[in-house]
């Protein structure tokens, strides 16, 4: 089994065992939701309207890959985009429609194609993701993102 993955959240270690009292409530976390519901950050993400208030600040309303502004992303919006794999579980960023794409070949979810171009600046995203897995684990996500790309038979440059 593996560690749960410590995470630096705000500038404190946050690894899915806050008390319940310390807790953000369901209840709490609609702000972002029209029909008053619990919204989707919240609920997939597991992160606070508050936090993600401040990843939207620092996306400041663009992809953070390419900069496509929000208004102009094929959605019409900007996705939160993480990683998931081996127990290791971290929000990136937001971005567009496309550069989400790209980040599934930066995770071998799916195979390069014309948007290889973006590699070198997917990589950099990642490197500055808004959560930051323990600085031991990275090597752990790079060796489950290149298992992935083995798997659909290809290597990175």
């Amino acid at each position: 089994m593996l560690p749960q993955c410590p995470i630096v959240r705000n500038g404190h270690l946050y690894n899915g065992s806050m008390k319940s009292a310390d807790r953000p409530s369901r209840k709490s976390q609609t702000r972002h939701s029209s029909t008053g519901k619990t919204c989707h950050h919240f609920d997939y993400h597991r992160m606070t309207c508050d936090e993600y208030d401040a990843l939207r600040a620092r996306a400041r309303g663009c992809c953070e890959i390419c900069g496509t502004p929000e208004g102009r992303t094929g959605g019409k919006r900007l996705v939160v985009d993480h990683f998931e794999g081996r127990g290791i579980r971290f929000v990136r960023g937001l971005l567009c429609d496309s550069c989400n794409a790209v980040m599934s070949c930066v995770d071998g979810r799916k195979r390069w194609g014309a948007n290889r171009r973006w590699e070198e600046k997917a990589l950099e995203y990642q490197a500055a993701s808004w959560q930051q897995p323990a600085p031991e684990l990275w090597g752990l996500v790079a060796t489950v993102q290149a298992h992935r790309r083995v798997l659909l038979g290809q290597r990175r440059r």
